[in-house]
């Protein structure tokens, strides 16, 4: 049988009883103060701040915007100097081109560095990133072709300058802008010239850079409405466009077709002029130089085309480009060609 406590006893049995009590109140409350005092983690509200902030600093000091320098490059590479030439033209888009880049690297660098809130969906985040670090890639890439090129280390890659800028144009561009619209960065695309507003939706065909400068020279008074013609285009077509005729006469849509250089657009000449001579179009199929004002502008072929038509091909020796017209036969297609053939604007 357990003998009684004594007086003694009860007294140190009762001060460790309080002891722990005491200690689990001061272990309870010290873990409800570190609840409540705890920071709490970053909104996508903060992120959206930070990021647009980040927009601003990085992009908003660029003496030059992303679609003058892309419109730009594509002017220089249409018609470059020799190589090994200092050209203060390609300095100016080199420059250009480096400051953008620059630009994009020191954005996608700050990007990252924003604290992404906790659970959130980070697919649309890592999207603009992996956009941004393309942006600088391609602006590199096209830098590092011209400097070269200026340098003599080679002949000049336009085809691989072209294709960069193609895709700024068509893909980079529009995934990016589509990621900051669902992001809700309204401050990063105005500095990018693009309206925060209205619904994401898929972003319609539209014309790549070289497209479009290969629009901005045809003379709309002769030539209307164009539209990409991807199709055409490949390693030796670098931009090709259908144009609707303002005058009657072809029977489709002219072709209008930018070669990478005078070599591919000479083979793809010489292709369609085998078996054909120097006769002149108003006599029948001819091969031959044509002219603008007394000067010999390029080559004119004139024969037979598919079911059942009639083509007149020329070209702009000075330009890299070639114009495709069909009609129903020949007298049409050349009466409409005397009047409309010189559709190139300064």
């Amino acid at each position: 049988m357990r003998r009684p406590r004594t007086g003694r006893e009860k007294l140190m049995l009762a001060g460790k009883s309080a002891g722990a009590l005491i200690t689990f109140a001061v272990t309870v409350g010290a873990f409800w103060i570190a609840l409540v005092d705890r920071t709490p983690g970053p909104t996508i509200d903060e992120w959206r701040l930070k990021a647009d902030n980040t927009c601003q600093r990085d992009l908003g000091e660029m003496q030059v915007s992303l679609h003058s320098a892309l419109l730009q490059a594509a002017e220089v590479l249409r018609a470059v100097p020799h190589a090994g030439t200092r050209s203060p033209e390609l300095a100016a888009v080199v420059t250009s081109m480096d400051e953008i880049a620059s630009a994009f690297r020191a954005m996608s660098a700050d990007f990252a560095e924003i604290p992404v809130p906790e659970g959130y969906d980070r697919r649309d985040i890592d999207g603009l990133l992996r956009d941004t670090r393309s942006f600088a890639t391609a602006f590199t890439a096209i830098s590092t072709v011209l400097v070269d090129y200026q340098v003599d280390q080679g002949p000049l890659q336009g085809q691989a300058a072209m294709t960069a800028m193609q895709t700024l144009s068509a893909s980079t561009m529009p995934s990016w802008v589509a990621g900051a619209r669902r992001l809700g960065l309204t401050e990063c695309l105005a500095i990018m010239g693009t309206s925060p507003l209205g619904p994401v939706t898929p972003t319609p065909a539209r014309f790549t850079v070289g497209q479009q400068a290969l629009v901005d020279r045809i003379d709309s008074r002769v030539l209307t409405g164009c539209v990409p013609a991807f199709s055409e285009e490949n390693a030796k077509v670098i931009a090709a466009v259908n144009c609707a005729a303002v005058r009657h006469g072809p029977a489709r849509n002219p072709l209008v077709m930018r070669f990478i250089d005078g070599k591919a657009l000479k083979a793809w000449v010489a292709g369609l002029s085998k078996g054909l001579r120097s006769r002149g179009c108003a006599r029948g199929d001819s091969s031959g130089a044509w002219n603008h004002e007394g000067k010999v502008t390029g080559t004119l072929v004139c024969k037979p085309g598919s079911k059942g038509s009639y083509l007149a091909v020329w070209t702009f020796d000075g330009e890299d480009v070639a114009v495709l017209a069909e009609a129903g036969d020949r007298p049409a297609i050349w009466t409409w060609w005397k009047d409309n053939a010189y559709l190139l604007t300064p």
